[in-house]
């Protein structure tokens, strides 16, 4: 079963009933609130093992690899560095300028891997637009690192045949405007924003949103759109 924020949201209200029930009953010495405020970076040391564990082992959208492996254990360091004193621990000295390189160094191997891949339209800084009637739709792959991106489908020429998007960035928004009668295969994620698909939306941290239309296996001409996004939204509309 896939997890998502229906199914985690009701476990989340019963950890923290039972905290709460056994605070008050004096089995425990701390309330979930409590906890929250004196160990809050935990949340970051998990959240740098989700980006290494599930981004690097697990996922699907293996373009952010390297780039993962390094943020995440950057987090997992700086959530260590604030949580070990909290916890009694002897802690150790993470500053900006051993954190800002790590980050430089991340982005460099990002860009890298990703021009390797494909070897265009890899971009530090820049928003991309494309659209009119002019435009022969081919397969494309995007990354930015910052800057947004917007796709316009309606009036484009559209070959016969399957064509792929692969759509990445760090910051930003992502936007793709297709036809109505434009076949669609959608594969999102988004690290943390907002993500709306034709009529499925997903919001927060972590958020992944996919889609098949059902007449996608018997059609030729139809698009497959695999996009990922860090911070930013993801928008996926239909224009008639």
């Amino acid at each position: 079963m896939r997890l998502s924020f229906n199914n985690i949201l009701p476990l989340i209200i019963i950890l923290i009933g039972i905290g709460y029930l056994l605070a008050n009953l004096g089995i425990i010495a701390i309330t979930p609130w409590q906890a929250l405020v004196r160990f809050w970076p935990a949340l970051l040391v998990l959240w740098g093992l989700r980006m290494v564990i599930w981004d690097v082992l697990f996922s699907r959208f293996r373009h952010y690899k390297t780039s993962s492996l390094v943020f995440g254990s950057v987090l997992i360091l700086v959530g260590l560095n604030l949580l070990l004193p909290r916890l009694g621990f002897i802690s150790f000295t993470i500053t900006w300028s051993i954190v800002w390189p790590i980050l430089l160094i991340a982005l460099g191997l990002q860009l890298l891997t990703s021009e390797r891949r494909k070897g265009k339209n890899a971009v530090l800084i820049g928003s991309f637009s494309r659209g009119g009637d002019s435009w022969y739709v081919e397969d494309l792959y995007l990354n930015r690192f910052i800057g947004d991106i917007r796709l316009d489908l309606t009036k484009a020429v559209i070959p016969n045949k399957e064509i792929f998007f692969d759509i990445h960035g760090s910051i930003g928004d992502i936007t793709i405007y297709v036809p109505n009668d434009l076949p669609m295969k959608v594969k999102s994620s988004v690290g943390v924003g907002e993500i709306r698909v034709l009529d499925r939306r997903g919001e927060g941290i972590a958020r992944v949103v996919e889609l098949i239309t059902p007449d996608y296996d018997s059609t030729e001409r139809k698009l497959n759109l695999q996009i990922s996004l860090k911070i930013g939204d993801i928008n996926v509309r239909r224009i008639e």
